[in-house]
């Protein structure tokens, strides 16, 4: 039988062989192939041959080192729910190690990727997501050019550090990207039971990535595909397949499937555990939140989320994204429009992922052209999810109706059928009866039986209206400075600009208030989040 499939029955014989012999170079074979099926009784006896390892041969041996974590862990603390003293000594050490490898002339593939891989996650997990790619990209090139070599010793999981520059980019918000490393990864892993974990783990995270963009016929076959392999181990199983559990999640909000969506969410936490992939989590329990939980509830749990992660990883990539979008909606979710619109504005202009609660925000003011506008440059682009397009369109659509132009909301619901399925409820779900109602009126909107019963079953999501209130930002400046306690002369004069300028832009923010007074202007606006 081959070493790459030697059941894990046989490990307890072969260990106490290679503890006889002393046979370093087995025992270093052995870790690397079968150190993530390692548990129980195993891994106390692995620890311990471990622990017989010369000094002097554990320093030459760095991924015997790190086998060393694995397996006091797997012994010590089974169960994978609390991660944190695992992660740090497992990323400290890689961090430690990677800094006295020379990537330029390591001759060790298996090195390369173990030890490599690990000082990553150390820098994701400090926040420093662009120079673990940059690592990342140095040991691939390096691993390049050992690939072709006759004589140099091969890795079981040859795949894993292209996995683990996937799982960067996913937290780098660089989608595209981290779609195209999972599928390597998928392609050229071995999916032998024991070195199956980049084949399963790369599987789950393009679900994940499927799932959270609205893809929801791919998310599915990349469950199917992962549900094809099996774990290494229990005490891995959840850490290689919770971005699968994190998709099949995002396809029951779609189908408006609460029960199965919360034994989802059972599995996954609320996102304060500290899993790389928690920004994910946390949309997934935020969205659960807005659609078909308490809104006000989930505003403060987002208070939660972002004091239960380091402040480096909450103001980074993906993050930004999930938790700014989060609480964009659920302010609007919570009548507090003009505080949604103040986020809105202090994000990049550019940001295609906050054109949906941008647009919804114009409709609920009355602003039909400003939605039809911004469907008309967002709902195709590239960056725009498929869950998103779907809301746009139908957005849209509403726009175009009171409007009175029912062409362009006939052509905007014939558009969605290019995105909708039948069983999609999330969709209409988001929209008021009475617009949904117009819609159904004017075209075809499919939905299924157990579709239709879910949308009857679905409450009301946003306000039917809202009032924005929208100061100029010479008016905000403006106003911040009668706020510091400046008279309306020393406001001009630290603006450089005239007295009658500073009282026209104040009579115009009091307008907007609905205030006649500089007490009453002040708290308006602080009421609203304008300031």
């Amino acid at each position: 039988m081959p070493h790459g499939t030697q059941p894990a029955a046989d490990l307890p014989a072969t260990l106490a062989r290679i503890a006889e012999d002393r046979d370093w170079n087995a025992l270093e074979a052995l870790c690397d192939l079968h150190i993530l099926a390692v548990e129980g009784e195993l891994a106390g006896q692995l620890l311990a041959v471990l622990g017989e390892v010369p000094d002097e041969e554990l320093r030459a041996r760095p991924r015997l080192m790190i086998a060393w974590i694995s397996a006091y862990y797997a012994a010590n603390q089974p169960n994978v729910t609390e991660l944190r003293p695992h992660l740090r000594h497992f990323t400290e050490l890689g961090t430690r190690l990677a800094a006295a490898m020379d990537i330029a002339n390591e001759t060790s593939f298996a090195t390369l990727v173990t030890v490599g891989s690990a000082a990553m996650i150390g820098l994701r997990m400090q926040g420093a997501c662009r120079e673990a790619e940059e690592l990342g990209q140095r040991l691939t090139a390096r691993a390049a050019q050992l690939s072709p070599l006759p004589g140099v010793e091969g890795v079981p999981r040859p795949a894993w550090l292209t996995m683990q520059r996937g799982l960067t980019r996913s937290l780098m918000d660089d989608f595209p990207a981290a779609v195209e490393l999972y599928r390597q990864a998928y392609e050229h892993a071995p999916v032998e039971p024991i070195t199956a974990a980049t084949t399963l783990n790369a599987a789950a995270n393009l679900a994940m990535i499927f799932g959270y963009l609205g893809h929801g016929a791919l998310a599915r076959q990349w469950l199917d595909r992962m549900r094809s392999f099996e774990s290494p181990s229990q005490r891995v199983q959840f850490l290689l397949t919770v971005g699968g559990t994190i998709g099949e999640g995002w396809d029951a909000l779609d189908r408006y499937d609460e029960v199965h969506l919360e034994k989802c969410l059972e599995i996954t936490g609320d996102g304060t555990k500290q899993l790389e992939v928690w920004p994910f989590v946390a949309a997934l329990v935020l969205a659960h939140g807005l659609y078909l939980g308490d809104p006000d509830a989930s505003l403060a749990h987002l208070g939660t989320l972002r004091l239960s992660h380091a402040p480096a990883l909450v103001e980074q990539g993906t993050a930004v994204r999930v938790l700014r979008r989060a609480h964009v909606e659920l302010l609007i979710a919570t009548g507090q429009a003009t505080r949604a619109l103040r986020v809105i504005k202090e994000a990049d202009p550019q940001t295609s992922w906050l054109t949906l609660p941008a647009a919804r925000l114009r409709l609920l003011n009355g602003e039909y052209e400003a939605v039809r506008a911004m469907a008309s440059r967002t709902s195709w682009h590239e960056t725009t999810s498929r869950r998103d397009a779907r809301q746009i369109l139908l957005l849209r659509a509403i726009a175009a109706l009171r409007m009175g132009d029912k062409d362009e909301a006939r052509q905007s619901v014939e558009l969605v059928g290019r995105v909708r399925t039948p069983d999609d409820v999330l969709s209409l779900a988001s929209l008021s009866p009475a617009d949904r109602d117009d819609l159904f009126q004017l075209g075809d909107l499919p939905l299924t039986d157990e579709a239709a019963q879910r949308l009857a079953r679905a409450r009301p999501v946003f306000p039917e209206r809202v009032e924005l209130v929208e100061l100029t930002t010479r008016e905000q400046v403006v106003l911040s400075e009668l706020d510091a306690g400046l008279t309306i002369a020393e406001a001009a004069r630290k603006l450089v600009v005239s007295v009658n300028t500073v009282r026209t832009q104040v009579k115009s923010a009091y307008r907007k208030l609905g205030a006649s007074s500089r007490e009453g202007a002040l708290m308006r606006a602080y009421e609203l989040g304008v300031l």
